[in-house]
């Protein structure tokens, strides 16, 4: 397993390896595995044996010597779960999981994002090109690269990733203190311009009530969370915006559950975890139709079109006026629906890929 990036490693990825690293090394079918990541995450997969980083510097040369490692190590199968793809002489599977750098370029949002979504794009679609089988995390994504990459799609199995049934949670944590006992929406994820954050700040003001206030967690010292900044004090509702920054998992569950509404503003997505995250901690969602969302939401949550702040605004007055019953209805749904995405499912489906590799060989 090559989780092979420039050298970073997403919170929401992290998740990924550490829940499905040991399930694996002891599944039936896996007589071994070596699991290779950035050197500053070696740790993320538990076991000390098998586990290896690569040079300083060595991925910006495309990894030769880590190749000529896992070459000598002459595993059955590689798996790379980052959209990248490494000759080791043997079946590569690869994954695709990060839709945002296949949308639309533009340089609107600067340069050095503009250049960066167009190297991720280009080393995806190279991925995906050489690949013995692809790994796409939902029917969106998998749609996609038949549809717009002509992936063959007898090389195509998808996977979802799974969700934490019993995820931690504080009673009253401090990052939420401030606004215990009053409604508040909540959105996370890094802040960059396929979010669609603006929608959220933009609904504000149209609430029938001007006390319900923004939640947003996610990193956001870049230009569009500035922007974002800049837009709520344009709205007027600079005093209503609360921007966590990062926090942790315990955070982040505590504001799924006392939040009035999760709002799922993103313009694309390849397999939503927070989305998923919510529909565990039983909140009430409010989403864009932009797909994957409803793949994964279904009949589970309240949808407006990616735009219309004034629909968004008639949706979240509309949850926050809804009768008990029906409330507790919805998000009943919401963890039932959660409850069809395990991480013994992803483990067990991801196996059943890597072993079709072989047999394609």
């Amino acid at each position: 397993m090559l989780n092979l990036t420039g050298g970073g490693l997403s919170g929401g990825y992290q998740k990924y390896v550490q829940r499905i690293v040991e399930p694996m090394r002891h599944h039936s079918a896996i007589s071994d595995l070596l699991v290779v990541s950035p050197p500053e995450y070696v740790s993320l997969a538990r076991s000390s044996t098998n586990v290896w980083t690569w040079q300083n510097g060595e991925q910006m040369l495309g990894f030769p010597l880590l190749r000529q490692r896992v070459r000598t190590w002459r595993p059955d199968v590689v798996f790379i779960p980052t959209a990248r793809y490494l000759d080791c002489g043997v079946p590569v599977v690869c994954m695709v999981r990060n839709m945002e750098p296949m949308l639309p370029a533009t340089l609107g949002d600067g340069f050095t994002l503009w250049a960066k979504g167009r190297l991720r794009a280009l080393l995806a679609k190279r991925a995906t090109a050489r690949a013995t089988r692809v790994v796409a995390v939902s029917q969106f994504v998998h749609d996609f690269l038949i549809n717009q990459w002509n992936v063959k799609a007898n090389r195509v199995g998808i996977v979802y990733h799974g969700v934490d049934s019993r995820a931690p949670v504080a009673a009253n944590p401090d990052a939420l203190r401030s606004l215990s006992g009053k409604p508040f929406l909540f959105t996370a994820g890094s802040l960059l311009p396929y979010r669609g954050l603006e929608d959220a700040i933009s609904a504000l003001p149209k609430l029938a009530s001007r006390e319900v206030k923004l939640v947003v967690a996610g990193d956001g010292l870049n230009a569009y969370g500035q922007a974002m900044r800049a837009l709520a004090v344009r709205r007027g509702v600079a005093d209503r915006v609360v921007w966590l920054g990062h926090v942790n998992e315990t955070v982040m569950n505590s504001a799924f559950r006392q939040c009035a509404a999760f709002l799922m503003t993103s313009r694309v997505e390849a397999c939503p975890n927070t989305a998923l995250e919510a529909m565990a901690n039983a909140a009430l969602c409010i989403s864009t139709t932009c797909p994957p969302m409803p793949e994964f939401f279904r009949n589970t949550a309240l949808y407006y079109e990616a735009g219309d702040a004034l629909q968004l605004a008639r949706h979240i007055d509309h949850a926050i006026a809804m009768p008990a019953r029906a409330m507790a209805d919805l998000r009943t749904a919401s963890q039932q629906r959660a409850a069809e995405f395990t991480w013994t499912k992803t483990v067990n489906e991801t196996v059943a890929q890597l072993t079709l590799a072989l047999h394609t060989q």
